[in-house]
């Protein structure tokens, strides 16, 4: 193998590699992104908070502090 077929391999062999990693940064970007709208969605749904003591009463608690 001349220089020239072994730079054209490790040519080939970096752009295959950052093809790679440019597909796996656009896959973790969509799953970032899902993971968002996951949590915004999940954040609305909640149920509020029961509680047996009134706001007042939660802010005047030195147990609270």
């Amino acid at each position: 193998m001349d220089d020239l077929e072994e730079f054209e391999s490790w040519h080939e062999d970096l752009m295959a590699w950052e093809r790679f990693q440019d597909e796996l940064e656009r896959i973790k970007g969509e799953s970032a992104y899902e993971d968002l709208y996951d949590f915004e969605d999940k954040s609305l749904s909640l149920p509020p908070e029961t509680s047996t003591q009134s706001d007042a009463e939660r802010c005047n608690n030195p147990l609270n502090q």
